[in-house]
C-alpha cells in the first residue's frame, strides 16, 4: 500500500520542469482542438465502450529526454525520435453492481507508427480524486516514457478517481482489473476509429497499488479473457500482494505512520461489500469521519493528518483482538479473495521491488514469487533492488520495466 503523492515526489522535481518546456513548445506548435471522437468499431452499451478522447497536446521524445536526461544521467530508456499525442479518455466499465459506468483516463499515441504495442500503465495510491492523468498528464509519467518506445499506451485513473465521483474500491481485484481491462478496449476502439493499426500485443506494469492491479489484472486475463489478450510481458512492482500478512503485520504494530491507508481500505471494502462495519472498526470519532475523508476531495497527506497514528487509537480492541485471533471470518476472507494464492501466471512476469522499502514492504513480492511458482508460474522472476526504499525505489523500477520490455518486443 503506497500514497501516490509520496511516491512521485522524486519524478515530479523533474516533471514540473518538463510541464514548462511542453507548455511552451505546445504555444508555438498548437494543435487545432479536434472534436470529442464517438466509438464506430464496437457497440455501445457495453465493458470498455469509448465516450471520447479529448486531444491534449503533442510532445516529443526530445523534449522528454531533456529533462530526464538532466536530472536522471544514468538513465537507459531507449528514447525513439517521434512525436506523442496526449488524449484524455472517457469509457465505460463496469461498478460493483455490474452496472456502465463513466471513468476516465489518459492516452499517449505514437504518430506514425503501424503496428503498435499497447502498453497499460497503473498508477500508486491516489486519494484525492484530480491526482490522475486525465486531469494531468504528467501524474501518469510512467506511461508517458513507456510511449516514448513507440507503444500505444493507456493509464486508467481507476473507478472513483478521474471524472468518476465514486468511492475508489482501494485494492479491490475484480473492479480494479476491469478499469484496466476496458480502457484497453478502449483504446483500441479509438485506434479503429482513427484507423490506427496495433498489435495485438499488450504489455502491463504498475508501481504500488498500480503493481497490485497490475497483477489482478493478467489474472483476470488469463482465467477469463484468454481469447482477447495477448500479454507479452507484466511488471507488477512494489505492490501490496499479501493483503492478509500486511494487513496483520500493520494490526501487530504499536503505531502506523501512514494511517490513511490501511483505513482507505478498509473504507473502500466497507462499501464495496455493503458490510456498514465501520462503526465495529474504527474508534470515535474516526468511524464517522471516514466517508468524509474518502470523498475524493482531499489528499493523503491531509488525511493522515487527522488521524492517529496509534493503532490502539485508531482501531477498536475487540476488532483488533478478533481479527489478530483469526476470528473476523468476513473481513479475512475478503482480504484472502482479493489475493493471489493458488493461481500461476501464464505470462512472463517480472516482480521488482525495493528491498528497504518503509511503505509496502519487500516481502509481498518474496511472498507472492513463491506462491505463483509453487501454482506453476511459467516465467516469474524476482528483481530486487538493494537498498531501495518505497520512492527511491520508483524511478528503478520504471526503468527496468522499460529496458524489460523493450527486450521483450525486441526478442519476440
Amino acid at each position: 500500500m503506497s500514497l501516490n503523492t509520496n511516491m512521485m515526489k522524486l519524478v515530479f522535481r523533474y516533471t514540473t520542469a518538463l510541464l514548462i518546456l511542453v507548455i511552451l513548445l505546445a504555444s508555438c506548435e498548437e494543435k487545432q482542438s479536434e472534436e470529442p471522437k464517438i466509438n464506430t468499431c464496437i457497440p455501445t452499451g457495453v465493458p470498455g465502450e469509448l465516450v471520447n478522447a479529448e486531444y491534449i497536446m503533442p510532445i516529443t521524445s526530445g523534449q522528454v529526454k531533456a529533462i530526464i536526461d538532466s536530472y536522471l544521467p544514468f538513465n537507459t530508456f531507449d528514447f525513439e525520435e517521434l512525436s506523442v499525442e496526449v488524449y484524455s479518455v472517457s469509457y465505460k466499465t463496469q461498478d460493483k453492481n455490474d452496472e456502465l459506468i463513466p471513468v476516465s483516463g489518459v492516452m499517449f499515441v505514437p504518430v506514425g507508427i503501424d503496428n503498435l504495442d499497447i502498453v497499460s500503465t497503473q498508477h500508486g495510491t491516489s486519494i484525492k480524486r484530480t491526482d490522475v492523468g486525465s486531469d494531468n498528464f504528467l501524474n501518469a509519467i510512467d506511461g508517458l516514457l513507456m510511449s516514448m518506445q513507440g507503444c500505444l499506451v493507456v493509464a486508467p485513473d481507476y473507478i472513483g478517481l478521474g471524472e468518476s465521483d465514486l468511492l475508489h474500491p482501494y485494492l479491490h481485484a475484480e473492479l480494479s482489473a476491469n478499469a484496466v481491462i476496458d480502457m484497453i478496449r478502449a483504446g483500441r476502439a479509438f485506434a479503429c476509429d482513427r484507423e490506427i493499426s496495433l498489435s495485438d500485443r499488450v504489455l502491463l506494469s504498475g508501481y504500488s497499488e498500480g503493481g497490485y492491479v497490475t497483477l489482478a489484472t493478467q489474472k483476470i486475463m488469463e482465467t477469463e479473457f484468454t481469447e482477447e489478450f495477448d500479454l507479452l510481458g507484466v511488471a507488477p512492482m512494489a505492490g501490496p500482494f499479501d493483503l492478509l500478512g500486511t494487513t496483520r503485520s500493520i494490526l501487530n504494530q504499536d503505531s502506523y505512520e501512514n494511517p490513511a491507508l490501511l483505513a482507505y481500505l478498509v473504507t473502500a471494502y466497507n462499501d464495496v461489500y455493503d458490510w456498514d462495519r465501520l462503526d465495529d472498526v474504527f474508534q470515535e470519532p474516526y468511524a464517522s469521519l471516514m466517508p468524509k475523508l474518502f470523498d475524493g476531495t482531499i489528499g493523503a497527506d491531509s488525511i493522515n493528518s487527522q488521524l492517529p497514528n496509534s493503532i490502539d487509537s485508531l482501531f477498536l480492541t475487540n476488532f483488533k483482538q478478533s481479527f489478530l485471533a483469526g476470528n473476523d471470518s468476513t473481513i479475512e476472507a475478503a482480504l484472502i479473495a482479493n489475493a493471489f494464492e493458488g493461481w500461476g501466471p501464464i505470462a512472463p512476469v517480472r516482480l521488482i521491488h525495493g528491498t528497504d522499502d518503509d511503505i509496502v514492504p519487500f516481502e509481498n513480492s518474496e511472498f507472492v514469487y513463491s506462491s505463483m511458482l509453487a501454482n506453476g508460474g511459467v516465467s516469474v522472476d524476482l528483481v530486487p533492488l538493494l537498498g531501495a526504499d518505497h520512492l527511491t525505489g520508483a524511478i528503478f523500477a520504471y526503468e527496468l520495466a522499460g529496458v524489460w520490455f523493450d527486450s521483450l518486443r525486441a526478442n519476440d
